[in-house]
């Protein structure tokens, strides 16, 4: 048989048990013996009961068949075949296996990535003596070879460029670490001059232009990138592959991030000479630098200017000559300086070339597509018998005797039992894609079952009208729906090696003293956010970003889920008095919008979070008591950054979409202006109970509070590697030492283990009065002068140190 030729079908028995008709025979038979032997003797063909038994072990095969599709198949949407990664909670590569920076590298590669006209970079941390005794600071220097026109490379502005780099500098910087000064290296013209014997059989031309460019890369180096099927040739795995950031542009090696020089020796530059194809050896080298008299030679070392870059300086001289000459022996060649310059542009192009990475991602890490394979689908075993039993799609001729039709209508009534079991199993099968998945199921059930009438022929006088209801009910009594849901979250966490506990100190976890739907929803809050809660974990908030949605410390990821759990242990319930239906057709709240118009919402609509705080009329609150509210629904309702607003085409009015489990959308109401939708949005997430913990806890990084050094002479390590979290809570938890006891243990359990942390409890009122300290600091951080960020600086300190926090060290 070819290679080409199709598989052809073996003969030899399924490993399964459940694909082997044979065996499942088998086993039926010697079951039946042993319960029926002293009955039930003819175990032949003719035999009903061995036919009944024939057609229940093929039918099992069926199930077994379905069960063993692939996990694309049977997770996928039914319709498209897609895998919906949200939903499933299985993110892809690209998502969670890159981090944010950690290392000094991490941020170069970032910056290199990201910003285009940057050569290199390099990241000097600060000692404490230059930053009066503040630790986390990095001092930023930037190579741009635009500065210069015969290096190529970018022609935008320095200012900009260090505009950019600063922007994507905050906005990945870890937490308590800052930015002290950002410098571009000015490029300081370098002759290198030398006698150069090349191979009697190479191009003067070529030997030159990689001889500039060989000098030119030792001087100011540039690293260089690599596309992805180079590392997956190499054998590189994938998680060596995203060791780091995420790459847009290609990969850099950690050999091509050399460290930045403060002497080259001479001794280098000849090296470099003597390794580069076509030289055969170098004499007479020597190494001037502009505004240095000295001449430096072989066994001497040339100090690089502060602040600069050498450049090598390989123009043409006034004598039409290069400062590197060439020769054949005694002959010198004369390389033609348009063709030298063609080829060391081509040089430079190919060290700075980028490799576009996302549609090598999508290539190579793509998500797998399923096939709609339509699991619920069961058709009736009595639709295999044969004619003569009367029970199939053909049932019975119509001169049989009333007798007859009774006994047919027995037989159907004995095998309905094996085809609910079985029309359930398939059911559950389809179902698996929602149980499989952030919503874990459903708040009601977390087994599936399916109605016999469209599927059994001629069923309709055996079933009675509450047969559906009765259906659901008896189910639901074996149905154990939250330690199911529970396992099911526990067991996608554990696939990121997570889980959701409270620290150790608290007292307390994901199964003491909460009720098990606040923990199921804990733990599918955390795997909804996985990506961000794993990846920047160590991250600090960017203060030059104006929009404050999803912008703060990545600590606070865990901390608010965590303290959800807290807070739930007295109300296990995200609304008092709602009722849930699984029925979106009974709903009395909520509207689930047709594929189109989510489309819509998707694209058009603007996220409503951030906007709460400034608009200000219509109900402050209202009740959902009575209300009867979808269970897809009901956990955006109380997540404020769940909501969007807009207005679809053809009307005026302001619609207000929810973004329940899943990518589901639905619509909440339409209002005639935005700060109407927006107040009725404050009033939903009040009602659920959410957003608690979503305003009342902020994080204060002290380094960036070291502007206020000079005007209150505190020490400088009063500002390195502490945080303070500003809490707000009611009077009696502020009075409950215990309480306190696990909200600081929360906080420390989840900042880096070099970082001090302190909580800060204040009461409403306190809150306010933080807020309006606060606030302004943000604004000064972001554009403030130094002298408005010094003040302000000094008004949130002194703050916090008369509320008994963030008083310098002993």
């Amino acid at each position: 048989m070819t290679d080409d030729a199709a598989p052809a079908i073996t003969t030899d028995a399924p490993d399964l048990i459940g694909l082997d008709y044979v065996r499942l025979h088998e086993r039926g038979v010697r079951l039946t013996q042993a319960m029926s032997g002293d009955v039930w003797t003819d175990y032949n063909f003719s035999d009903p009961g061995v036919t009944i038994l024939e057609q229940l072990c093929y039918a099992l095969t069926e199930l077994s068949y379905r069960a063993c599709f692939s996990v694309p198949d049977l997770i996928c949407e039914p319709q498209s075949g897609r895998i919906d990664t949200f939903h499933q909670g299985l993110y892809p590569v690209r998502a969670i296996m890159p981090v944010n920076p950690v290392t000094v590298d991490d941020l170069r590669r970032l910056v290199l990535d990201r910003t285009r006209g940057v050569g290199n970079v390099w990241f000097t941390p600060c000692p404490g003596g230059r930053t009066g005794g503040v630790n986390g600071l990095y001092d930023i220097a930037l190579h741009i070879p635009g500065q210069d026109s015969c290096c190529g490379g970018g022609t935008a502005g320095t200012d900009e460029v260090v505009r950019r780099v600063r922007a994507l500098y905050t906005a990945h910087r870890a937490l308590c670490e800052d930015v002290a000064r950002i410098r571009v290296l000015s490029l300081v013209p370098t002759v290198v001059e030398a006698r150069v014997q090349i191979d009697a059989a190479a191009d003067p031309n070529a030997v030159l232009a990689r001889l500039q460019f060989a000098i030119g890369l030792l001087l100011a180096p540039e690293p260089k990138r690599t596309p992805l099927d180079a590392l997956r040739a190499a054998g590189r795995t994938t998680a060596e592959i995203f060791d780091g950031p995420l790459m847009l542009r290609g990969f850099i090696d950690a050999g091509q991030l050399t460290p930045l020089l403060a002497a080259i020796p001479v001794a280098d530059v000849l090296r470099t000479m003597a390794e580069t194809e076509g030289v055969v050896s170098v004499d007479g080298l020597s190494v001037r630098v502009d505004g240095d008299s000295h001449v430096y030679t072989v066994g001497e070392t040339v100090p690089v200017p502060p602040d600069g870059l050498l450049w090598l300086n390989a123009r043409v001289g006034a004598e039409g000559r290069y400062p590197i000459r060439l020769f054949r022996g005694r002959a010198e060649c004369r390389p033609d300086p348009g063709r030298v310059g063609l080829l060391l542009d081509t040089l430079w192009s190919a060290q700075r070339r980028t490799y576009p990475l996302l549609p090598a991602y999508a290539r190579l890490y793509a998500v797998p597509s399923g096939t709609d394979r339509h699991l619920s689908s069961y058709l009736s075993v009595q639709n295999q018998f044969p004619n003569v039993y009367g029970i199939n799609a053909y049932g019975l001729p119509e001169q049989s005797s009333v007798a007859r039709r009774a006994r047919a209508k027995q037989l159907k009534g004995y095998l309905m039992p094996f085809d609910q079991l079985m029309a359930d199993y398939f059911a559950q099968l389809a179902f698996l894609r929602e149980l499989f998945s952030v919503r874990a199921g459903g708040e009601r059930t977390s087994y599936a079952v399916q109605s016999l009438r469209t599927i059994v022929p001629d069923v309709a006088p055996l079933l009675g009208p509450g047969y559906e209801a009765g259906l659901a009910a008896v189910t639901a009594l074996a149905d154990p729906v939250e330690q199911r849901r529970g396992a099911i979250i526990d067991l996608l966490l554990s696939l990121y090696a997570e889980a959701l506990s409270a620290h150790p100190r608290s007292g307390r976890d994901c199964g003491t003293g909460v009720s098990e739907g606040a923990s199921i929803r804990a733990r599918q809050a955390l795997l909804a956010r996985m990506v961000a809660a794993t990846r920047d974990r160590g991250q600090g908030f960017d203060y030059l970003r104006r929009d404050r949605r999803h912008n703060e410390a990545g600590m606070l990821i865990r901390c608010r889920i965590e303290l959800g759990i807290l807070d739930s242990a007295d109300t296990p319930e995200p609304a008092s008095g709602v009722e849930v239906t699984d029925d979106p057709a009974t709903a009395t709240l909520g509207e689930a919008l047709e594929p189109e118009t989510a489309s819509l919402v998707e694209r058009f609509f603007i996220p409503i979070d951030g906007m709460i705080e400034e608009t200000g009329d219509g109900a402050e609150t209202r009740s959902l008591a009575g209300m009867r509210v979808p269970a897809a629904l009901l956990p955006g309702l109380g997540r404020q950054d769940a909501y969007r607003i807009g207005i679809l085409p053809g009307e005026n009015t302001v619609h207000v979409a929810c973004r329940g489990n899943g990518d589901g959308w639905w619509m909440i109401g339409r209002y005639p202006r935005i700060s109407a939708a927006a107040a009725a949005i404050r009033a939903l997430v009040a009602a659920c109970g959410g957003n608690r913990n979503r305003n009342r806890i902020h994080i204060v990084e002290h380094v960036l509070l070291r502007y206020a050094a000079a005007p209150s002479g505190t020490p400088g390590n009063a500002y390195s590697f502490r945080i303070t979290a500003v809490i707000e809570a009611d009077d009696d938890e502020i009075a409950d030492a215990n309480w306190r006891d696990q909200v600081t243990a929360i906080v420390r359990a989840n900042t880096p283990a070099h970082i001090v942390a302190e909580c800060l409890f204040l009461d409403r009122s306190g809150m306010s009065s933080f807020l309006a300290c606060y606030e302004p600091w943000l604004a000064a951080l972001r554009q403030g002068t130094a002298d408005r960020r010094a003040k302000t600086s000094l008004t949130l300190q002194r703050f916090l140190e008369d509320n008994g926090a963030g008083a310098p060290p002993a």
